[in-house]
């Protein structure tokens, strides 16, 4: 897999290509300051998977997920983020991130969020969807925890979409999921976008920390 690395301290960038070396599946290929400079080298170089800081100068992190979403969506972007930084998460997610690690995470933590995010499966630190659960339950556009439990999936999907929605829930990709169920991979991923059209919702994020807050 390549790896691009955005983070406005040389440190930072320096101590992931170090850790990520050390993985022989994974290749840094790139490393950006802000998120104008990582515009300019996607021109040049596209990767797998983006680790993204948020707080930036010129351009942050999540304008910076904006925009990669909007001109590469193939490409998977995980944020990097410390424990302060609730709105930002929100945001992150609202502008299509896949996934979310804290800085402070182990080097097995961070392949492992990166193999995740680049067979298109969010995975969430504890911590992190705890702050991703109490930011969305504090945005008017999104349901209270008190109104989300009242909600019975029953009701609302099929019994099939169910099955899927368990899938996503235990961290699956859809070509996992497709194997499990018996299912091609195209049919999952159209069951995943009428789910989400039920529950209105913009993205298989979203869902995760939806139903985790349920």
């Amino acid at each position: 897999m390549d790896i691009i690395i955005v983070d406005d301290q040389g440190i930072v960038r320096d101590g992931l290509k170090m850790l990520l070396s050390l993985n022989e599946e994974i290749r840094v290929i790139g490393e950006a300051a802000n998120g104008e400079e990582l515009l300019s080298l996607l021109k040049d170089k596209l990767p797998d998977v983006i680790l993204m800081d948020i707080r930036m100068p010129i351009m942050n992190g999540i304008e910076a997920t904006k925009a990669v979403k909007a001109h590469y969506p193939n490409v998977k972007v995980i944020i990097l983020t410390t424990f302060n930084e609730d709105e930002y998460i929100f945001n992150g997610l609202k502008n299509g991130a896949d996934g979310f690690i804290l800085k402070d995470s182990d080097l097995k933590e961070i392949i492992k969020s990166i193999k995740a995010a680049h067979e298109g499966t969010l995975m969430l630190h504890s911590q992190v969807t705890s702050k991703l659960i109490n930011a969305l339950q504090n945005v008017p556009e999104y349901p209270s925890s008190s109104s989300v439990k009242k909600i019975d999936l029953t009701k609302l999907l099929t019994p099939r979409e169910i099955e899927v929605v368990e899938q996503i829930m235990q961290g699956k990709s859809n070509k996992t999921i497709s194997t499990t169920l018996f299912l091609t991979e195209g049919t999952v991923k159209n069951y995943v976008s009428r789910i989400l059209d039920k529950l209105e919702l913009k993205s298989r994020s979203e869902l995760i920390i939806f139903l985790k807050g349920k």
